[in-house]
């Protein structure tokens, strides 16, 4: 694994106010302990414990499933606390850690708006402050909430230092950065590089597809081929009707599975008869509401207004699936397999389907369109936003860039070899 990526936000993450991190190493625990210098500075090993507690935090997954190890971690850690130190001088060095007074006003505007948050969340979550509370109760919880951040070493005088080191960061960050553009050339060529990655990803795979695109919801920039739209009015079916079918499917679904397996002993208490029974029972018990809903359809009334009528689908209700339906494919995997029945039951753009049961009550469907497959619209929308992620790559790079070269010039001199990055 790389864990080299993005070094401005995981260097800006460094500067963000300090987690409450349990077990944090204090100031006065560490203080006379030298992790590296640079340039003759001290970098201490309080500083890079502190970095340490926040990374492991952001990478306690990576850890857990053996990705990272904690020595990564902490050969990381230093190397942001070495980083930082470099930025620092930087900043000192072109003057952007001298503050204006309406700067140093704001900052301390800023930071007692912080800092009465930060304590209110200790007050509520630690100390069960609530807004019924008395006010020998609100004057307890704040002294006990003072209290708890002081004991991890942490006061509003240092979030007051910590939005200091935000400020000069940005600034410094914003000079490295400055006319950092993107061509309308730049943008196309990077959407017909994400449409031949999608192409290639699920132009033959469904699954894939749906499973990232409508269950993870990552962005799609191809569409496979036979997607329909589908509009459709569920109807609910009273709990009891509805209940007795389930029970009766779910139990000759396990007799099913057993006799399969090669369970002995297995004894036919349900039969398919029983369910069929069952699930005709459910449909004669819509069929009123049914024949109600087509008489008004044939006689001219449009199917969303149908759907506004008689749907019990709130996904109905949201665009985009209100004008342009539910994309379904045959071979569909996020969707109820009677509903992917239904969607498939008629032939012809426009056409309703006959009522078909299935797991949240009784479906009625309109195809109402097919899915134009390939690549999606380059719309001035997502052009926008492919023009902001390339601007953010493009000065992340130049960031990374230019703090290789700092880092190269700066004297480093670490108290131990920093471990090897893990790969």
């Amino acid at each position: 694994m790389n864990k080299t990526h993005s070094l401005k936000r995981l260097l800006a993450l460094m500067l963000c106010a300090l987690l409450l991190t349990c077990g944090a190493a204090t100031a006065e625990e560490t203080a006379d302990q030298v992790a590296a210098t640079v340039n003759g500075v001290e970098v201490l090993q309080s500083e890079v414990e502190t970095i340490y507690n926040n990374l492991y935090s952001s990478y306690s997954t990576y850890i857990m499933y053996g990705y990272l190890t904690e020595e990564d971690v902490s050969g990381m850690a230093l190397d942001y606390a070495v980083q930082l130190e470099v930025m620092r001088q930087k900043a000192t060095e072109l003057g952007y850690t001298n503050f204006t007074e309406e700067e140093l006003a704001q900052l301390e505007s800023d930071t007692d708006a912080y800092w009465e948050e930060l304590v209110g969340y200790v007050e509520a979550n630690l100390y069960g402050l609530t807004d019924e509370s008395t006010d020998e109760e609100k004057s307890t919880a704040r002294l006990n909430a003072l209290a708890y951040l002081e004991s991890l070493g942490y006061t509003r005088d240092d979030m007051l230092e910590e939005n200091k080191d935000s400020l000069w960061f940005d600034k410094l960050y914003a000079m490295i950065v400055e006319g950092t553009d993107v061509t309308d050339e730049e943008v196309e060529a990077y959407f017909n590089e994400l449409v031949l990655e999608d192409e290639a990803s699920y132009k033959d795979d469904i699954s894939t597809y749906e499973m990232y695109t409508q269950y993870y919801g990552y962005p799609a920039y191809y569409t496979p081929e036979g997607y329909r739209g589908i509009v459709q009015i569920l109807l609910s079916v009273d709990d009891e009707v509805m209940s007795a079918y389930t029970e009766l499917a779910a139990q000759l679904e396990e007799q099913i599975s057993a006799i399969e397996a090669g369970e002995e002993g297995v004894e036919q208490t349900v039969t398919q008869a029983q369910v069929d029974e069952a699930a005709a029972a459910v449909l004669a018990s819509v069929q009123p509401t049914v024949d109600e809903i087509m008489a008004k359809y044939n006689a001219g009334t449009a199917f969303t207004d149908l759907i506004d009528e008689y749907n019990t689908d709130p996904g109905m209700q949201s665009e985009p699936y209100r004008s342009e339906g539910y994309s379904v494919h045959m071979d569909s995997v996020v969707w109820d397999p009677a509903f992917i029945k239904a969607a498939f039951s008629v032939d012809k753009v426009g056409d309703v389907s006959e009522p078909v049961l299935g797991s949240y009550g009784v479906y009625l469907v309109q195809y109402l369109r097919d899915v134009p497959a390939g690549p999606v619209a380059l719309t001035d929308e997502l052009r926008a936003s492919l023009y902001e992620e390339l601007v953010s790559s493009k000065e992340d790079e130049l960031f990374d860039t230019t703090m290789d070269g700092w880092m190269n010039e700066a004297e480093i001199v670490y108290a131990t070899e920093p471990a090897a990055e893990a790969e």
